[in-house]
């Protein structure tokens, strides 16, 4: 009896195998919902966004745009009133103009004024101008006689009366200030007909220049006046030009001369022109609240090309780095959640809950976050430089090209996002 009470114990009593078998199994089965949970954590992280990192040039600019204009432009009008009644230059037909694009001497005939009404009123003046003259000859004898009068009254002084000698030097006076009147008026005539000579003149319109017509404004018959400038535009040649570019009160503070600048033409969109900023004009347009100022830009090299009056596309460059490493502005302004860091050390966030911080400033450092693996990230410190407003530029050790860097998470739209809730009808 005593046997079987021992043998019982011994049977109920745990073997080291068993119990290591059991820790065995313990510990597979922690291990499995360890796993079973970290995978299931994995699992409930978001998908990342992330977009490569790029190594090129970054140009800052402001855009604008503006016109080709020739650097000088002469405007030739009319300096007398009058009819077009024919036109210069062309040898086969007083009545066509000077076609646009034609490379004229200096003193080439650019148009003919009616000259009839000039030559009779030189005619006119020339007839006044006589007739002054003859009268001035006439008061000069006169003046003469008075002398002689005078004369002869002051030596019979004694004898005649004092009445008589006043009488006689009274007509002495007059007679020469009459003549020098007359003296005024003929030089009046001979002014007025050197006017009706150079009006006469000024009826045929010539080139000051030797140039190209660029611009015919005048048609045969019309009547022309010296208010009317610019009958005919020149420009000594079209191999210099510049571009007038309007520039608003925003960005005129980020222009000053001899700054670079690039534009393009739609006539040679292919082509990009180069120039630099030759002076900024303080006439400011005003139109309401928008206040813009004209920037005169010169062109380098040649512009055989350019045409004047046309349209450019002009960017002022106002910063440029080469083989710069870009990312996305909003690269720098996400910041992951504490499960999503790999590294415990930087699972310190720079605010309480913050995931889209203030877009740092050039010079400032930030954080780019780059994947990890199994949906989470490691930091990487850089120095923010220059953006254009989309890319921006860092400055850091360990970059390579394409290397994707983290912009956000891909989150998930539900049904009941998408769908709005409706009530049942019973």
């Amino acid at each position: 009896m005593a046997r079987d009470s021992i043998s019982t114990r011994r049977l109920l009593r745990p073997t080291r195998r068993s119990i290591g078998i059991a820790c065995v199994v313990g510990a597979i089965c922690a291990g499995a919902l360890f796993t079973k949970y970290a995978r299931s954590r994995l699992a409930a992280l978001p998908e990342l966004r992330t977009v490569k990192m790029q190594n090129r040039d970054l140009r800052i600019t402001i855009g604008t745009t503006g016109t080709l204009e020739p650097v000088e432009v002469v405007e030739v009008g009319a300096l007398v009133a009058g009819t077009i009644v024919g036109f210069g230059g062309v040898p086969e037909s007083s009545t066509t103009s000077i076609a646009v694009g034609t490379r004229i001497a200096k003193g080439t005939v650019l148009a003919q004024i009616d000259r009839q009404p000039y030559e009779i009123a030189l005619r006119k003046a020339q007839a006044a101008e006589r007739v002054s003259s003859a009268e001035v000859e006439r008061l000069v004898t006169q003046l003469q006689q008075a002398k002689r009068e005078l004369q002869r009254a002051e030596r019979l002084r004694a004898t005649n009366a004092e009445s008589a000698f006043d009488k006689v030097a009274t007509a002495f006076d007059t007679a020469q200030a009459d003549l020098e009147i007359s003296q005024a008026r003929r030089e009046q005539a001979m002014a007025e007909v050197q006017q009706a000579e150079i009006n006469l003149a000024r009826t045929t319109i010539y080139s000051p220049i030797d140039g190209i017509v660029i611009d015919s404004r005048v048609n045969l018959g019309q009547n022309v006046a010296p208010a009317n400038s610019g009958l005919f535009l020149l420009v000594p040649d079209l191999e210099h030009m510049r571009i007038r570019a309007s520039v608003s009160e925003t960005d005129i503070g980020k222009v000053h001369q001899g700054q670079p600048v690039s534009f393009t033409v739609d006539a040679h969109r292919e082509k990009v022109f180069n120039g630099e900023v030759a002076s900024i004009l303080l006439n400011a347009h005003v139109q309401g609240t928008f206040v813009t100022y004209d920037v005169l830009i010169s062109i380098a090299g040649t512009t055989e090309m350019l045409l004047p009056h046309m349209t450019a596309d002009v960017e002022f460059e106002i910063e440029q780095r080469q083989n710069a490493w870009l990312v996305p502005g909003e690269s720098l302004r996400w910041w992951p959640s504490d499960e999503q860091i790999a590294d415990a050390t930087e699972r310190t966030a720079p605010a309480e809950g913050a995931t889209n911080l203030p877009a740092p400033q050039e010079g400032e450092e930030a954080y780019l976050w780059v994947p990890a693996g199994d949906g989470r990230v490691r930091s990487v410190r850089v120095q923010v430089g220059i953006n254009d407003g989309v890319q921006t530029e860092v400055i850091g050790d360990g970059f390579r090209e394409e290397m994707p860097v983290v912009v956000g998470v891909i989150r998930e739209t539900t049904l009941a996002r998408i769908i709005p809730s409706v009530k049942t009808l019973r």
